[in-house]
Protein backbone atom coordinates (compact mmCIF):
# COMPACT_ATOMS: atom_id res chain seq x y z
CA UNK A 1 0.00 0.00 0.00
CA UNK A 2 1.08 3.69 -1.09
CA UNK A 3 -0.75 6.78 0.65
CA UNK A 4 -0.04 10.76 -0.37
CA UNK A 5 -0.70 12.47 2.71
CA UNK A 6 -1.03 16.14 1.60
CA UNK A 7 -2.14 19.64 2.49
CA UNK A 8 -6.15 19.22 2.26
CA UNK A 9 -7.38 22.73 1.12
CA UNK A 10 -4.81 24.63 -1.37
CA UNK A 11 -4.40 24.42 -5.04
CA UNK A 12 -0.83 23.30 -4.04
CA UNK A 13 -1.70 20.41 -1.58
CA UNK A 14 -3.91 18.91 -4.24
CA UNK A 15 -2.20 19.63 -7.50
CA UNK A 16 1.15 17.64 -5.45
CA UNK A 17 -1.28 14.92 -5.42
CA UNK A 18 -2.48 14.57 -8.61
CA UNK A 19 1.26 15.08 -10.19
CA UNK A 20 2.10 11.59 -7.74
CA UNK A 21 -1.03 10.19 -8.72
CA UNK A 22 -0.28 10.73 -11.96
CA UNK A 23 3.18 9.25 -11.71
CA UNK A 24 1.89 5.91 -10.30
CA UNK A 25 -0.68 6.31 -13.48
CA UNK A 26 1.90 6.15 -15.96
CA UNK A 27 4.34 3.66 -14.35
CA UNK A 28 3.03 1.24 -12.98
CA UNK A 29 -0.57 0.06 -12.63
CA UNK A 30 -0.38 -1.96 -10.05
CA UNK A 31 0.58 0.98 -7.72
CA UNK A 32 -1.71 3.22 -8.57
CA UNK A 33 -4.54 0.75 -7.83
CA UNK A 34 -2.76 0.93 -4.50
CA UNK A 35 -2.52 4.33 -3.89
CA UNK A 36 -4.38 5.93 -0.99
CA UNK A 37 -4.95 9.32 -1.26
CA UNK A 38 -5.19 10.90 1.97
CA UNK A 39 -5.45 14.79 3.77
CA UNK A 40 -4.31 16.94 6.85
CA UNK A 41 -3.86 20.45 7.87
CA UNK A 42 -0.91 21.42 9.96
CA UNK A 43 -3.26 21.44 12.99
CA UNK A 44 -4.25 17.34 12.71
CA UNK A 45 -1.07 16.26 10.65
CA UNK A 46 0.28 14.21 13.53
CA UNK A 47 -3.07 12.49 13.97
CA UNK A 48 -2.94 11.41 10.73
CA UNK A 49 0.34 9.99 10.72
CA UNK A 50 -0.67 7.81 13.84
CA UNK A 51 -3.69 6.55 12.02
CA UNK A 52 -1.61 5.46 9.20
CA UNK A 53 1.62 4.40 10.80
CA UNK A 54 -0.84 2.54 13.72
CA UNK A 55 -3.26 1.33 11.15
CA UNK A 56 -1.72 -2.43 11.82
CA UNK A 57 -0.73 -2.63 7.56
CA UNK A 58 2.53 -0.61 7.52
CA UNK A 59 2.73 1.51 3.96
CA UNK A 60 5.33 0.30 1.93
CA UNK A 61 5.54 4.12 0.81
CA UNK A 62 4.38 7.25 2.42
CA UNK A 63 4.61 10.31 0.88
CA UNK A 64 4.14 13.56 2.31
CA UNK A 65 3.58 16.84 0.76
CA UNK A 66 2.89 20.63 1.14
CA UNK A 67 2.71 20.24 5.25
CA UNK A 68 4.66 22.46 6.31
CA UNK A 69 6.21 22.03 10.45
CA UNK A 70 5.24 23.13 13.51
CA UNK A 71 6.29 22.15 16.96
CA UNK A 72 3.75 19.64 17.70
CA UNK A 73 5.38 17.62 15.08
CA UNK A 74 8.33 16.58 16.90
CA UNK A 75 6.51 14.06 18.79
CA UNK A 76 5.68 11.66 15.91
CA UNK A 77 9.15 11.56 14.58
CA UNK A 78 9.81 8.54 16.66
CA UNK A 79 6.95 6.85 15.41
CA UNK A 80 7.77 7.83 11.88
CA UNK A 81 11.37 6.60 12.22
CA UNK A 82 10.42 3.31 13.78
CA UNK A 83 8.18 2.67 10.45
CA UNK A 84 11.21 3.88 7.96
CA UNK A 85 13.11 1.74 9.90
CA UNK A 86 10.91 -1.26 9.50
CA UNK A 87 10.93 -1.03 5.46
CA UNK A 88 8.20 1.91 5.16
CA UNK A 89 10.02 4.32 2.29
CA UNK A 90 9.03 7.91 3.38
CA UNK A 91 9.44 10.90 1.04
CA UNK A 92 8.56 14.43 2.77
CA UNK A 93 8.20 17.21 -0.37
CA UNK A 94 7.48 21.03 1.03
CA UNK A 95 8.13 24.48 0.90
CA UNK A 96 7.64 25.95 3.99
CA UNK A 97 10.19 27.50 6.51
CA UNK A 98 11.98 24.34 8.67
CA UNK A 99 14.48 25.56 11.46
CA UNK A 100 18.11 23.90 9.97
CA UNK A 101 18.40 21.56 12.61
CA UNK A 102 14.80 19.96 11.92
CA UNK A 103 15.50 19.59 8.34
CA UNK A 104 18.33 17.18 9.86
CA UNK A 105 16.02 15.84 11.93
CA UNK A 106 13.68 15.21 9.03
CA UNK A 107 16.59 13.72 6.93
CA UNK A 108 17.38 10.89 9.20
CA UNK A 109 14.05 9.35 9.00
CA UNK A 110 12.90 9.54 5.82
CA UNK A 111 14.78 8.00 1.89
CA UNK A 112 13.62 11.29 0.78
CA UNK A 113 13.22 15.25 2.17
CA UNK A 114 13.26 18.14 -0.39
CA UNK A 115 12.12 21.80 1.02
CA UNK A 116 12.82 24.47 -1.24
CA UNK A 117 11.40 28.11 -0.15
CA UNK A 118 11.40 29.39 -3.71
CA UNK A 119 9.04 26.98 -4.88
CA UNK A 120 5.83 25.55 -4.60
CA UNK A 121 5.24 21.83 -3.32
CA UNK A 122 3.11 21.05 -6.60
CA UNK A 123 7.06 22.29 -8.29
CA UNK A 124 9.20 20.25 -6.49
CA UNK A 125 6.92 17.20 -6.89
CA UNK A 126 7.05 17.53 -10.66
CA UNK A 127 10.43 17.66 -10.81
CA UNK A 128 10.94 14.91 -8.62
CA UNK A 129 8.17 12.46 -10.53
CA UNK A 130 7.39 13.94 -13.93
CA UNK A 131 10.33 16.31 -14.59
CA UNK A 132 9.29 16.32 -18.59
CA UNK A 133 5.68 15.66 -18.42
CA UNK A 134 3.50 18.41 -19.81
CA UNK A 135 0.43 17.89 -17.48
CA UNK A 136 2.33 17.67 -14.48
CA UNK A 137 4.36 21.08 -15.68
CA UNK A 138 0.90 22.43 -16.35
CA UNK A 139 -0.36 21.33 -12.65
CA UNK A 140 2.97 22.96 -10.95
CA UNK A 141 2.54 26.47 -12.77
CA UNK A 142 -1.31 26.44 -11.60
CA UNK A 143 -0.32 25.40 -7.67
CA UNK A 144 2.31 28.18 -8.05
CA UNK A 145 0.31 31.15 -9.62
CA UNK A 146 -2.27 30.12 -6.23
CA UNK A 147 0.10 29.88 -3.86
CA UNK A 148 2.51 32.95 -4.58
CA UNK A 149 -0.25 34.53 -5.46
CA UNK A 150 0.98 35.99 -8.77
CA UNK A 151 -2.70 35.87 -10.56
CA UNK A 152 -1.68 34.95 -13.73
CA UNK A 153 -4.14 32.18 -14.15
CA UNK A 154 -8.32 32.91 -13.35
CA UNK A 155 -8.60 28.58 -13.73
CA UNK A 156 -5.67 28.80 -10.35
CA UNK A 157 -8.28 30.62 -8.60
CA UNK A 158 -11.45 28.84 -9.58
CA UNK A 159 -9.68 25.44 -8.69
CA UNK A 160 -8.54 26.81 -4.96
CA UNK A 161 -12.28 28.10 -4.69
CA UNK A 162 -13.38 24.75 -5.45
CA UNK A 163 -10.98 23.27 -3.00
CA UNK A 164 -11.64 25.67 -0.64
CA UNK A 165 -15.16 24.60 -0.66
CA UNK A 166 -14.59 21.04 -0.40
CA UNK A 167 -13.13 20.71 2.70
CA UNK A 168 -13.56 18.69 6.05
CA UNK A 169 -13.91 14.63 6.42
CA UNK A 170 -17.29 14.52 4.52
CA UNK A 171 -15.95 16.15 1.23
CA UNK A 172 -13.07 13.84 1.06
CA UNK A 173 -14.64 11.72 -2.41
CA UNK A 174 -14.72 15.32 -3.70
CA UNK A 175 -11.10 16.22 -3.11
CA UNK A 176 -10.11 12.55 -4.40
CA UNK A 177 -12.05 13.55 -7.70
CA UNK A 178 -10.51 16.78 -8.04
CA UNK A 179 -7.25 15.34 -7.87
CA UNK A 180 -8.20 12.51 -10.40
CA UNK A 181 -9.32 15.09 -13.17
CA UNK A 182 -6.69 17.26 -12.55
CA UNK A 183 -3.78 14.11 -12.93
CA UNK A 184 -5.89 13.44 -16.25
CA UNK A 185 -5.28 16.38 -17.45
CA UNK A 186 -8.75 17.55 -17.07
CA UNK A 187 -8.47 21.59 -16.75
CA UNK A 188 -11.83 21.88 -18.05
CA UNK A 189 -14.73 19.75 -17.15
CA UNK A 190 -18.47 19.83 -16.94
CA UNK A 191 -18.00 18.85 -12.78
CA UNK A 192 -16.02 22.10 -12.17
CA UNK A 193 -18.20 24.01 -14.01
CA UNK A 194 -20.99 22.92 -11.82
CA UNK A 195 -19.11 22.91 -8.51
CA UNK A 196 -18.53 26.75 -9.62
CA UNK A 197 -21.71 27.77 -10.12
CA UNK A 198 -23.15 25.99 -6.61
CA UNK A 199 -20.57 27.43 -4.72
CA UNK A 200 -21.01 31.36 -5.99
CA UNK A 201 -23.77 32.30 -3.72
CA UNK A 202 -21.36 30.69 -0.71
CA UNK A 203 -18.18 32.46 -1.66
CA UNK A 204 -20.15 35.68 -1.91
CA UNK A 205 -22.05 35.36 1.27
CA UNK A 206 -18.80 33.85 3.04
CA UNK A 207 -17.30 37.16 1.71
CA UNK A 208 -19.60 39.29 2.23
CA UNK A 209 -19.11 38.18 6.36
CA UNK A 210 -15.68 38.50 6.35
CA UNK A 211 -15.79 42.48 5.36
CA UNK A 212 -18.84 42.63 7.99
CA UNK A 213 -16.83 41.00 10.96
CA UNK A 214 -13.78 42.80 9.78
CA UNK A 215 -11.83 45.30 12.51
CA UNK A 216 -9.26 47.08 12.63
CA UNK A 217 -6.83 47.66 15.79
CA UNK A 218 -4.52 50.42 16.77
CA UNK A 219 -1.08 48.93 16.95
CA UNK A 220 1.66 51.60 17.29
CA UNK A 221 3.41 54.36 15.28
CA UNK A 222 0.26 54.72 13.28
CA UNK A 223 0.13 51.23 12.50
CA UNK A 224 -3.22 48.87 12.28
CA UNK A 225 -3.97 45.41 12.36
CA UNK A 226 -7.17 43.57 11.10
CA UNK A 227 -9.13 40.84 12.34
CA UNK A 228 -11.88 39.00 10.48
CA UNK A 229 -13.77 35.94 10.64
CA UNK A 230 -16.21 34.20 8.29
CA UNK A 231 -16.54 30.24 7.06
CA UNK A 232 -14.24 30.19 4.45
CA UNK A 233 -10.29 30.09 4.79
CA UNK A 234 -8.25 32.53 6.39
CA UNK A 235 -5.83 33.06 3.03
CA UNK A 236 -9.04 34.02 1.32
CA UNK A 237 -10.44 36.47 4.12
CA UNK A 238 -6.83 38.22 3.89
CA UNK A 239 -7.32 38.31 0.23
CA UNK A 240 -10.61 40.12 0.49
CA UNK A 241 -9.26 42.07 3.59
CA UNK A 242 -6.35 43.26 1.26
CA UNK A 243 -8.57 44.52 -1.50
CA UNK A 244 -10.59 46.68 0.93
CA UNK A 245 -8.06 48.03 3.39
CA UNK A 246 -4.71 47.92 1.42
CA UNK A 247 -2.59 49.81 3.69
CA UNK A 248 -2.72 47.55 6.70
CA UNK A 249 0.21 46.61 8.77
CA UNK A 250 -1.29 43.15 9.38
CA UNK A 251 -3.81 40.94 7.97
CA UNK A 252 -5.51 38.08 10.45
CA UNK A 253 -8.03 35.78 9.02
CA UNK A 254 -10.31 33.20 10.93
CA UNK A 255 -12.12 30.05 9.61
CA UNK A 256 -14.33 29.97 12.13
CA UNK A 257 -15.48 26.13 10.75
CA UNK A 258 -12.09 25.04 11.89
CA UNK A 259 -10.66 27.41 14.02
CA UNK A 260 -7.66 28.18 11.73
CA UNK A 261 -5.78 31.52 11.87
CA UNK A 262 -4.31 32.81 8.80
CA UNK A 263 -1.51 35.83 9.33
CA UNK A 264 -0.25 37.92 6.27
CA UNK A 265 1.81 41.00 6.73
CA UNK A 266 4.13 42.60 3.93
CA UNK A 267 6.07 44.07 7.80
CA UNK A 268 6.89 40.87 9.74
CA UNK A 269 8.03 37.50 9.89
CA UNK A 270 4.84 36.07 9.32
CA UNK A 271 6.13 32.56 10.29
CA UNK A 272 8.17 33.74 13.50
CA UNK A 273 4.66 35.08 14.62
CA UNK A 274 2.99 31.81 13.86
CA UNK A 275 5.55 29.63 15.82
CA UNK A 276 4.99 32.03 19.03
CA UNK A 277 1.47 30.26 18.94
CA UNK A 278 2.22 26.85 18.16
CA UNK A 279 2.05 27.23 14.36
CA UNK A 280 4.12 27.93 11.01
CA UNK A 281 4.48 28.87 7.49
CA UNK A 282 6.31 31.55 5.20
CA UNK A 283 7.61 34.89 5.73
CA UNK A 284 5.15 37.02 4.29
CA UNK A 285 1.95 34.30 5.60
CA UNK A 286 2.05 31.52 8.49
CA UNK A 287 -0.77 29.64 10.32
CA UNK A 288 -1.94 28.99 13.56
CA UNK A 289 -4.25 28.03 16.02
CA UNK A 290 -5.64 29.64 19.38
CA UNK A 291 -7.54 27.85 22.30
CA UNK A 292 -10.86 30.13 22.48
CA UNK A 293 -11.14 33.01 19.38
CA UNK A 294 -15.06 33.74 19.93
CA UNK A 295 -16.77 33.97 22.97
CA UNK A 296 -20.69 31.99 23.27
CA UNK A 297 -21.89 35.18 21.65
CA UNK A 298 -20.19 35.07 18.82
CA UNK A 299 -17.68 37.94 19.55
CA UNK A 300 -13.96 37.85 19.22
CA UNK A 301 -12.22 36.85 22.52
CA UNK A 302 -10.48 40.48 24.21
CA UNK A 303 -7.72 38.37 25.44
CA UNK A 304 -7.54 37.35 21.53
CA UNK A 305 -6.88 40.11 20.44
CA UNK A 306 -4.43 41.61 23.04
CA UNK A 307 -2.64 38.56 22.66
CA UNK A 308 -2.34 39.04 18.54
CA UNK A 309 -1.78 42.65 19.49
CA UNK A 310 1.17 42.23 21.92
CA UNK A 311 3.10 39.63 19.88
CA UNK A 312 2.81 41.89 16.37
CA UNK A 313 4.73 44.39 18.72
CA UNK A 314 7.02 41.79 19.74
CA UNK A 315 7.97 41.03 16.20
CA UNK A 316 8.12 44.27 15.75
CA UNK A 317 11.06 44.78 17.87
CA UNK A 318 12.81 41.81 16.56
Amino acid sequence: MIVSLTHEHDLDGLGSQAIIKRYFDLTNIDNSKNLTLLYAQYIDFSDKIKLILNSGELPTELIISDIGFNEGFMEIFPLIKKAFTLGCRISWFDHHIVDPIIKEKILDITSIYVNDEKKCAAEIVQNHFLPNDDIAIRIAELARDSDFKTKKFGLAKNLQSIIGYNRGEEKMQERRYIVDLLSKGEFSHPWFDSQLKDIQYWIEEQSNLALNTATIYPLNKNKEFIISFSGIGGGKINDILREEYPNIFAYIGIDKRYGEIIIHSDHINCRNFAVFFGGGGHVERAGFKYEQILLQDGTLNPQFIQDMKLELINQLKI
